[in-house]
């Protein structure tokens, strides 16, 4: 799930790189072959990175696997799965959450339906499903080919899709309540969606006829042996012990076991090696030890490139991307506690799993897929690439980004605000990413790899276009990075709104304070009652607008547990579009109060420029209001 980035430009240099090439290949020591890939070596390389991590990030636990088509090779599990008890963690005792791993598993049970001419990728869904999923004017219906390819076009939804609750709400009834609109019904814009996979889960459970936890344990778990692995929630008895404890951060474990309504998105619970016959039966082309979960034909179809870039391309759930230059398919993974990866390099013939507890002390994990494929493969030309060097026509992509996964709808917008990103080129030429947000944060180095393919943060990789109706973007599997217009740029949003904030929180400090010394002085702010009136109108205005930005802070910084948002809210959520709505309207009064104190003279040019001030973030308050539905009319979100 997870889930930086920015656009880019043109380059002539390919030749250049190749004679650089040429010449280090020329003048470097021929290179040691790499070592083999066993157990021993494999230790070498990983219990450091690992050690480093628990170590320097306090991360509580993790567990790494690597599997060839012939076997497990390596498995060990690092750190505590429950720190209280001193429960170790372990490859093959200890359950995680691989969240958006669980995707590849919806994914095959697809492709098994598909196989027996029971579901047609390229058919409307809604012959499938008790609900109608509508197509917009100048959209295409939603496929499954573009569910599993992420090009259904969803907004992004939040409402529910992780809750506290003991048992999920039906997945039926969730997706049909959470219907979200669709921002791109085309079906020509990627953009990653938790909603999407859920549907596709449901449409084979109502086409098999068993509950999806059900389904994908009889005809995927049990045959390949996964016998600690399970869809079901809550956990069974035999598996709840051997769970990992969640944790945020290293000293903060989750009081409660995630719950995910949209289950076929990120439900899975494995151990690691359960993990490992996984990756093996992927390799082995649909089979492990003489069971075939799926044909060949069908696996093939899925790793395939649906919609392939220079940077990478997505396939019927499978992202294929490159480690260390070797080409590699697999789906990464996020949950409240827990960040997983799954990578194969098939050409290679294995396979990496790894799974870290403790969310917030995830952002440095090592990246083990990437380490093993420098380690143990031969170095390719890419890994000689001089991608930091500056480059003139860097300066195309300079300008402010936002993901296509994200809401347009609904207030999960202001997290949209948030994410934007900045990409700013230096005097030298050399492209960086940072936050849009002021001050913009630290600046992170984007490597240039070729003509228009660049390298982010963690073996993030993108490919900028400017011949498109969003004015340049970076294109990612499953997902777009579209120029942000500029009435949307957080540069200058966040800024404005902030000033505005301050002068309506000022004017609200102030006020008690200038009537107790009126009082004191035994003096009126005015003689008349009509100047009295609108005088405190404006205040009140200013104290609606401050308690709803107050109110949207505190709940966004709440929201970063998703478990809250839910029907339970919705009370408070109604109350809060009412005072935003009563903000929006009390811009009205106030600008009318502004020019009235200006054209009656009322107080000194002070008082008058102060009123002009309250005005003027009035009116701000109520377009941010408006524009990011804080001011809104919808429970669904």
């Amino acid at each position: 799930m997870k889930p930086l980035c920015a656009g880019l430009a043109r380059f002539a240099l390919s030749v250049v790189f190749a004679i650089l090439a040429s010449c280090a290949v020329a003048d470097t020591p021929t290179p040691r072959a790499p070592p083999e890939l066993d157990a021993a070596n494999l230790a070498n390389v990983i219990d450091p990175l690992l050690s480093d991590w628990i170590n320097k990030h306090k991360g509580p636990g993790a567990v790494v696997v690597v599997a060839t088509r012939e076997g497990l090779v390596f498995a060990k599990g690092y750190g505590l799965a429950d720190i209280e008890a001193k429960r170790p963690f372990t490859a093959d005792a200890t359950l995680v959450r691989p969240g958006s791993i669980s995707k590849l598993f919806t994914g095959v049970a697809v492709m098994q339906l598909v196989d027996q001419g029971k579901l047609d990728l390229d058919r409307n869904v809604e012959e499938y499903l008790d609900f109608p999923i509508p197509t917009p004017e100048g959209g295409v219906p939603v496929t499954l080919r573009r569910l599993l390819t992420h090009r259904a076009g969803f907004e992004e939804h939040a409402k529910s899709l992780f809750s506290r609750d003991r048992e999920p709400e039906l997945l039926g009834r969730w997706l049909a309540r959470s219907l979200p609109l669709r921002l791109f019904p085309r079906g020509d814009v990627p953009a990653y969606s938790n909603y999407g996979f859920a549907l596709a889960g449901y449409i084979v459970e109502r086409v098999s006829g068993e509950p999806f936890a059900a389904y994908v344990a009889r005809h995927i778990l049990e045959p390949l042996g996964m016998s600690r692995s399970t869809f079901r929630q809550p956990l069974p008895e035999t598996l709840a012990a051997m769970m990992a404890k969640g944790y945020r951060a290293a000293d903060k474990p989750l009081p409660f076991f995630e719950t995910i309504a949209g289950a076929p998105a990120g439900a899975l619970s494995a151990t690691g090696t359960d993990m490992a016959r996984f990756i093996r039966a992927l390799l082995n082309g649909g089979a492990l030890d003489g069971v075939r979960i799926l044909s060949k034909e069908r696996l093939e179809e899925m790793t395939a490139p649906q919609d392939s870039t220079a940077a990478g391309y997505l396939g019927l759930a499978f992202f294929g991307t490159k480690h260390n230059g070797y080409d590699a398919i697999g789906h990464g993974g996020g949950t409240l506690a827990f960040l997983s990866d799954l990578e194969l390099l098939p050409a290679q013939g294995f396979g990496v799993f790894v799974s870290f507890d403790g969310m917030q002390t995830t952002m440095d994990t090592p990246q083990i897929a990437n380490a093993i494929a420098e380690r143990f493969l031969p170095k390719t030309g890419e890994a000689d690439n001089p991608g930091n060097a500056a480059f003139a026509d860097n300066s195309k992509i300079a300008g402010v980004y936002h993901s296509s996964r994200r809401a347009e709808s609904t207030f999960v917008k202001v997290a949209d605000l948030v994410s934007q990103l900045y990409v700013r080129i230096d005097k030298e030429g050399r492209a960086s990413i940072s936050s849009a947000i002021w001050p913009f944060g630290e600046h992170i180095a984007v490597k240039r790899l070729g003509p228009n393919l660049y390298e982010g943060p963690r073996n993030w990789r993108f490919v900028f276009d400017d011949a498109n109706e969003f004015g340049g973007q970076f294109i990612s599997p499953a997902t777009q990075f579209q120029r942000v217009p500029w009435h949307s740029d957080a540069r200058f949003i966040v800024p404005a709104m902030a000033a505005s904030a301050v002068v309506l929180l000022l004017t609200l400090l102030a006020w008690p304070t200038a009537a107790l010394w009126r009082r004191w002085r035994k003096k009126t702010w005015s003689e008349d009652a009509d100047d009295r009136r609108m005088y405190v109108t404006a205040r009140l205005v200013a104290l609606v607008n401050v308690a709803v930005i107050a109110a949207s802070i505190v709940f966004f910084f709440s929201s970063k547990d998703f478990t809250i948002l839910n029907d339970a809210l919705d009370p408070l959520l109604v109350t809060l579009y009412a005072l935003a709505w009563l903000g929006v309207l009390g811009a009205i009064p106030t600008v009318w109060i502004a020019v009235q104190f200006w054209r009656k003279g009322v107080g000194g040019r002070w008082t008058r420029a102060h009123h002009s001030l309250i005005a003027a973030s009035a009116v701000m308050v109520a377009w941010f209001f408006v524009t990011f539905h804080i001011a809104g009319t919808t429970l669904n979100y």
